[in-house]
């Protein structure tokens, strides 16, 4: 396309991509439109939709496949029931769930991990998720990810092998009557380092994304609590940290109750968070202190398109179960199509 010097031939091939796009196996993606740009000045580009709808009319087999069909064929053939365990649901599990990580090695060598890690769960010995996974599949540690049911096939005891702790940075005043999850790390220095009368008595909680939907985040071997502190403050924690600690515990893990509350990015991700964050806190809605601010900005024009922020492909949540966010603020985002990253909050005070 690029190469083409006649407009009719642009056209011709215009025309085949829009043809292909009409199959529904891919997209087509364009730049945002501007005045008197045509197909090829705003860089199209083709979004696989449906691989195996264009693989088959190809009469394509990608080599993971190849190797799949390979690794089944040599656990029908070798596999020892007896010495490890059933090889039907093993093989019924496989063939639902490919092992597309392990392609890279011969079908025996897979084998011969899989009997690893029988023996491992056979043992009894309970181990982080990753660290078993490492051990049994040559140092590679994320092979179990969201591999329960082999694990359970393979003869693992409930909570044998776990995930690793979620790791949460918090700020402590003196006193707290509420928490705050606030998404971006940039937002949450800034908001512990100058503390507004409106979050005076608010337990400031850097959220990292999706880490706060994590259920294992209410139980204690499955959260570590770290404080935030300068350099100065560091050499002076004491019981009253210790106190602030276990305060924080005693509601994070259960024992008493806060009101919880989300301020992130005013878009459709930052919508998701919270959306995620009250399946963990039913309670959990939008901060009206910090999205109030943001909101302000849309109002009076401001903000960015999604396209000048690469969040085009962001999915509206429809609904947060939030009074506050499904009312006001995800109105106001399909109203005026623009977002506003959270790191703008504060700006007024220079």
């Amino acid at each position: 396309m690029y190469n083409q010097v006649e407009s009719e031939a642009v056209q011709r091939l215009e025309l085949l991509l829009r043809e292909l796009c009409a199959t529904g196996w891919v997209r087509l993606v364009l730049s945002r439109e501007r005045e008197f740009a045509g197909l090829v000045d705003r860089n199209p580009q083709l979004e696989l939709v449906d691989f195996d709808a264009l693989a088959t009319w190809a009469e394509y087999e990608r080599l993971s496949d190849k190797w799949q069909h390979k690794l089944i064929s040599h656990l029908a053939s070798h596999w020892d029931a007896i010495a490890f365990g059933s090889k039907d649901e093993l093989l019924e599990y496989l063939i639902r769930s490919p092992f597309s990580a392990l392609s890279a090695v011969p079908a025996e060598e897979a084998m011969r991990s899989l009997q690893s890690l029988r023996e491992l769960c056979a043992s009894g010995i309970s181990l982080p998720l990753r660290e078993a996974s490492a051990r049994v599949f040559h140092g590679r540690s994320k092979v179990l990810d969201s591999r329960d049911e082999l694990l359970r096939l393979l003869g693992a005891a409930s909570g044998q092998f776990w995930d690793a702790p979620i790791q949460l940075l918090v700020d402590i005043p003196a006193s707290f009557d509420e928490a705050v999850f606030i998404e971006n790390l940039v937002t949450f220095e800034r908001m512990a380092d100058a503390r507004r009368p409106g979050w005076a008595r608010s337990l400031l909680i850097y959220a990292a994304g999706f880490k706060g939907s994590a259920k294992r985040l209410r139980h204690r071997n499955g959260c570590r609590l770290y404080v935030r502190a300068t350099h100065g403050e560091a050499m002076e924690l004491n019981a009253s940290t210790a106190n602030g600690l276990e305060a924080v515990g005693a509601w994070l893990f259960g024992r008493s109750e806060l009101p919880v509350y989300f301020f992130g990015d005013l878009d459709f991700s930052g919508m998701q968070i919270l959306m995620s964050l009250r399946e963990v806190f039913v309670q959990a809605h939008a901060w009206k202190p910090g999205y109030g601010e943001l909101i302000s900005v849309l109002s009076s024009g401001g903000g960015h398109s999604p396209v000048m922020a690469s969040k085009e492909r962001q999915i509206d949540p429809g609904s947060t179960g939030c009074d506050f966010a499904d009312d006001l603020l995800l109105p106001s985002m399909r109203q005026h199509g623009r977002f506003v990253d959270q790191e703008w909050f504060g700006a007024a005070d220079g």
